[in-house]
């Protein structure tokens, strides 16, 4: 999950940096923008939170609340699945490069310490 936010209200606003710390990105790279208000446009995928029976999340929430009604919003719209589906291929192949990578530094570590 990568989630901007944009709340005018301070307390929403530092409530869901606490909650979401570890997906919080800039605006420009997330897939999400939580908002507090109706009026914000974006060329993002909204989430609402509000008193409004329309919002994505009523107030006052849990933090489980919020991150279930993230996973349902991922899981429902097929923009997001196909880029968290891209994200977890990346991270894989990311992986096996960080590995072999590393695996290759070690042998020649090993190598060039052995002729000393």
């Amino acid at each position: 999950m990568r989630i901007a936010i944009k709340c005018t209200s301070p307390l929403l606003q530092k409530t869901f940096v606490s909650y979401l710390d570890e997906y919080i990105y800039e605006y420009e790279l997330a897939d999400i923008v939580i908002v507090d208000s109706k009026n914000k446009k974006s060329e993002k995928i909204v989430f609402y939170v509000g008193f409004d029976p329309q919002a994505n999340l009523q107030l006052p929430f849990t933090k489980d609340e919020l991150f279930d009604k993230l996973n349902e919003l991922y899981k429902k719209n097929p923009r997001l699945k196909k880029i968290q589906n891209t994200q977890e291929a990346l991270e894989v192949v990311i992986r096996k490069l960080n590995k072999k990578h590393r695996e290759k530094i070690a042998k020649l570590m090993k190598s060039y310490y052995a002729k000393r």
